[in-house]
Parts: structure tokens; C-alpha cells; sequence
């Protein structure tokens, strides 16, 4: 009986959500060791249940380079020869495709626990003209942990063997309650304002509605010009076409609010905001973001009533979403350009980071639901990031191995 006692004393403890500092040791108490079924990679894909009945794209994923816990990887505009890898310890990786050759070009100070780490890299959309570039990541900030989105400058932003990053200036900070849902993307969008996504805080079911607190940064999606504001003495500038710029009862820097967990997230082509918000219990989902929009966390959960009955018409549906038959934890990717896979040009990539399933799909005219999803088949990694160079090809990382692969087309 001894042990039931003690599980029973754990969760009363786990109950104690308003108490942050008990709250966030429990959730890295929980924080597990995510494996594979097989450890060892296998070349070719599984294809199960309802992927079974889907129409296939056949691939191959090519293994580039190797990093230890990649959180994200980006390219420099127009510069694909050279990839960056973020690492959740801390390291930012630069890996020269040609020659073979990988270096670490920063060592960033991190709380690394649970979902904490270095998460997100963005380069500035005039680079090297602009030589700057952006970082997400997690510190603890006068003993709380904190979101850090600072701007970095480049020193020799075209000569990548002398490629340094210094003289940080932080834009925002942003306590965390818990260390998970902490989301980690940074994105310039076309119109060159900088979308930073944050997740609701952490712990089961947003228990400080965060989600729906139009006056915290946590659950939401902001849109900001990084350039300084002089005049209002703030680091940042906030856009004044931005949604609720107007409306005091919101932050001016929200562009949509009613997030769970955004991990990943890109823009189409055509400059729509492609955003993967991991589920809770039952649904992971896609959506196409816009400006001034409610996603309904912590009320609803994809296109579903999260805690009991609500009025799902006040909220924006997702246009795409899968049950825990599929997988358990979605991560956003990129819409493919290149041309070394035909069948998949134009289409929306996104994995998920448990059950190792890639899917892509057609991006709807509107924000209409998406009901024809292709299967890209079950590998078995652990889907933690997408990439895209500027020719259009995709990348993905495998959070288990560290192995940085990139999709091809399966040889025949």
C-alpha cells in the first residue's frame, strides 16, 4: 500500500498548481526521456493505420550533419550552403553543407530542464545588409525562469568561416510559471515585422488562463519591428497596424491570442501565417493565424469543447487536426518549394515529435478545413524541428539522435 500513498501524495501535490515554485519542480520531475520504439534509424518508412487508407508521397530522408537536441534549424536568406542548428543546451551550431565542416559559433548561457533551452533563431529579413540576427531562449532572470527574445549583431555576416554573433540587446523578457509550453519560434513575416509565439506557461490545462488573458504575453502571438522605439524609451517598436493597437482592454503587441503551445510555426508563400499549437489530451492542431483572432485554448481544444460545453463559434477553428491515434505532440514545419520532389511541391509539411508520422496537405484557398492529407509514412525519430533552405528543401531534426536529415525523394 505504501506506494499508492505516495502516488497519491504526489498528485495532491501536483494539484497545487497556484503554487508556481511546486508547480514547476513536479513538471520537471515528469519531464521524461523520449524514445523511439527502435532506436536504431531505418531508411524506409512504416505506414499505419489511417495512413494506410492515404494517398502516399513516397521519400527518403539523407542524413546532412549531426547536433545534440536540435530545437530548430534555419538558413540565411538566400544562402543555402550554410545551415544553423540550435541546440536546447545552449549551442548554436554552423554547419558548411560543402565543405563538410561544423562549428560552434556561440555558447548561449540556459535553463535547459524540460522544455527550456536555446529554441529559436531568426535572421533579420535584410540580412547581411542588416547584420543582425535574433534568439529565443530561456534564463533565469532575478531567480525566475524567463523567455529571452534578444538581437544579436554580425561580425563578418557574409564570411561564414568568420561568422561571430555579440553585443546582445535583449528586446523582451517574459516569466515563465512552469518550464514547459514554452514555444521557442522566432519568423519574419513579408512584411518584415517579427511574429514570436508563446505558449500558456505550462502545467495541465492552462490552470492561470493564460490562454485567454488579453493582458499577458503567455498564450499568445505577438507582431513587433524590432527597431527601438526611441520616443516611447521601450526596445522594440510596436507596429500601429497591429489588431488591438486600439484597444486597451489587449497588449498593443498581440497579433491573436487563445495559444496552448506554438511549437513551430512558418509562412506560406502567399504570406499566411502557418502556426502547429500542441494539443493537451486529445487533439493536435494546425492553424492558419490571423490578425485580431481568439484559437480558443484553454476553451477549446482543435475544434472541440476542451472542459465541457462552450460556443465553438467564438473562437477560430484550426484548419487541420489529429487525435492521439496519430500522434501526440504536432510539430509545424514549412511548405515545400524544391524540386527534387514534385508530388510534394507546394504542400504543407508538419510531423509529429512522438509517433515519428509526416503528413502534408494542400493549404486551402480560405481558412476552410483541410479533409485530403497525404502520408509521408511513420519514421522512427523524434520529430523536433523543421527547416527549409532558400531553394525550397526541407530538412527535419531528429531530437533522439541528433541527426539532421533532409527529404528526398525515395529512389525507385
Amino acid at each position: 500500500m505504501k506506494p499508492f500513498f505516495t502516488i497519491l501524495a504526489f498528485f495532491s501535490l501536483l494539484n497545487l498548481y497556484h503554487c508556481d515554485l511546486i508547480g514547476s519542480k513536479i513538471v520537471k520531475l515528469l519531464t521524461k526521456k523520449f524514445e523511439t520504439e527502435d532506436k536504431v534509424f531505418k531508411s524506409n518508412p512504416v505506414f499505419i493505420g489511417s495512413d494506410e487508407k492515404r494517398e502516399k508521397i513516397l521519400i527518403s530522408l539523407s542524413e546532412v550533419t549531426t547536433a545534440s537536441e536540435p530545437t530548430d534549424i534555419q538558413f540565411p536568406p538566400n544562402e543555402p550552403r550554410f545551415m544553423f542548428i540550435a541546440e536546447k543546451k545552449g549551442d548554436l551550431i554552423l554547419f558548411d553543407r560543402k565543405d563538410q565542416k561544423k562549428r560552434i559559433v556561440i555558447s548561449i548561457p540556459v535553463t535547459s530542464g524540460s522544455e527550456l533551452g536555446l529554441l529559436g533563431l531568426a535572421f533579420h529579413p535584410n540580412y547581411p545588409t542588416e547584420p543582425l540576427v535574433y534568439l529565443n531562449y530561456t534564463n533565469e532572470v532575478n531567480g525566475n525562469e524567463s523567455s529571452i527574445i534578444s538581437e544579436w549583431k554580425v561580425s563578418s555576416p557574409s564570411d561564414f568561416a568568420n561568422f561571430k554573433i555579440g553585443n546582445e540587446r535583449i528586446l523582451l523578457q517574459v516569466g515563465q510559471p512552469y518550464p514547459n509550453h514554452n514555444a521557442g519560434q522566432l519568423a519574419f513575416g513579408k512584411d518584415k515585422m517579427l511574429y514570436i509565439g508563446f505558449g500558456d506557461g505550462g502545467l495541465r490545462g492552462d490552470p492561470k488562463k493564460n490562454g485567454q488573458n488579453k493582458k499577458t504575453i503567455l498564450g499568445s502571438v505577438l507582431r513587433i519591428d524590432p527597431k527601438a522605439d526611441v520616443i516611447n524609451n521601450k526596445p522594440y517598436t510596436i507596429p500601429s497596424d497591429n489588431p488591438f493597437i486600439n484597444d486597451s482592454t489587449y497588449l498593443p503587441e498581440m497579433f491573436a491570442i487563445g495559444l496552448r503551445n506554438p511549437w513551430r510555426y512558418s509562412f506560406a508563400p502567399d504570406g499566411r501565417l502557418l502556426m502547429a499549437d500542441v494539443g493537451q489530451d486529445k487533439y493536435e492542431e494546425v492553424d492558419i493565424i490571423e490578425a485580431g483572432k481568439n484559437y480558443g485554448w484553454n476553451i477549446t481544444e482543435g475544434n472541440h469543447c476542451y472542459d465541457g460545453k462552450c460556443d465553438l463559434s467564438l473562437y477560430a477553428p484550426p484548419i487541420y487536426e489529429y487525435g492521439r491515434e496519430e500522434g501526440q505532440s504536432i510539430t509545424g514545419g514549412y511548405v515545400y518549394l524544391g524540386s527534387e520532389i514534385p508530388s510534394l511541391k507546394n504542400k504543407y509539411v508538419f510531423g509529429d515529435f512522438i509517433s515519428g508520422r509526416i503528413w502534408a496537405f494542400d493549404l486551402p484557398n480560405g481558412s476552410e478545413q483541410v479533409t485530403n492529407v497525404f502520408t509521408l509514412g511513420k519514421w522512427n525519430v523524434l520529430i523536433s524541428t523543421f527547416g527549409r533552405d532558400s531553394q525550397g528543401d526541407v530538412f527535419l531534426g531528429d531530437y533522439q539522435s541528433g541527426k539532421i536529415f533532409k527529404l528526398i525523394t525515395k529512389a525507385k
